[in-house]
């Protein structure tokens, strides 16, 4: 059974790239071109120096809003990775354009786990190479980075209905992802609201235990094995 891979999200600086890496997450993601007044977005300039200091065999990802295949193409470019996280409902489309435009480029696709129909909703996306799954605020309208959870028996129900990578997000923290683990068997986690301080800055201590949690968090039997990822 293969562990369970970690992304931290909304990563600004070099300094937190690294220190993210040497903590021991699989990848770093760079919010670029989120929605307007939304916190996090960094600059490409910033995100690339970023990527320039990651160590060998850590993933950053381009996490974005945009929808359009030239502009993501331009973005990964800017800042040299090689996986977009799309959360602006790309077409598909512009999808077969971005794999077009960046050969080899990884897409993972957002699914946002409002209720029961997202099932339906994560089983009919047939171009993405993995699917994160998070959270939707209605009170704030914000998508993501809401530091709040969904239904993980929701989440579970997807992860045991696809047949590609699976990766829980949504108010995970130190103090409750064993349990989402648990709950869900996903294929990877990630956290951004979950490591910072009431500052919005990184916590180191926070992160440590994020992943020591993540370590230690048990994996049942029904976790779906995926060839060539695991």
């Amino acid at each position: 059974m293969g562990r369970v891979r970690v992304q931290v999200a909304g990563i600004t600086s070099a300094r937190d790239a690294l220190l993210v890496a040497e903590a021991g997450a699989d990848a770093v993601g760079f919010t670029i071109g989120l929605p307007k007044g939304a916190p996090d977005d960094t600059p490409p300039e910033a995100a690339a120096a970023a990527v320039r200091a990651l160590p060998p065999f850590v993933t950053p990802v381009l996490i974005t809003y945009r929808s359009e295949a030239e502009e993501v193409a331009r973005l990964l470019e800017a800042i040299g990775a090689r996986t977009v996280q799309l959360h602006g409902g790309a077409s598909e489309e512009a999808v077969a354009r971005l794999r077009a435009l960046v050969p080899g480029v990884k897409v993972v696709r957002v699914v946002h786990v409002t209720g029961p129909e997202a099932v339906a909703e994560a089983t009919t996306i047939a171009d993405a190479d993995a699917l994160l799954l998070d959270t939707f605020d209605p009170i704030t309208g914000r998508r993501g980075a809401t530091g709040k959870t969904h239904d993980w028996r929701i989440s579970a129900a997807i992860v045991r209905s696809v047949r590609v990578p699976v990766i829980l997000a949504g108010g995970l923290r130190p103090e409750n992802v064993a349990e989402a683990i648990r709950t869900v068997q996903p294929w990877g986690v990630d956290v951004h609201t979950g490591v910072e301080d009431a500052w919005g800055r990184l916590d180191p201590a926070r992160l440590q235990a994020f992943l020591a949690a993540v370590a230690a968090a048990p994996l049942g039997g029904g976790r779906p094995h995926h060839p060539g990822v695991e």
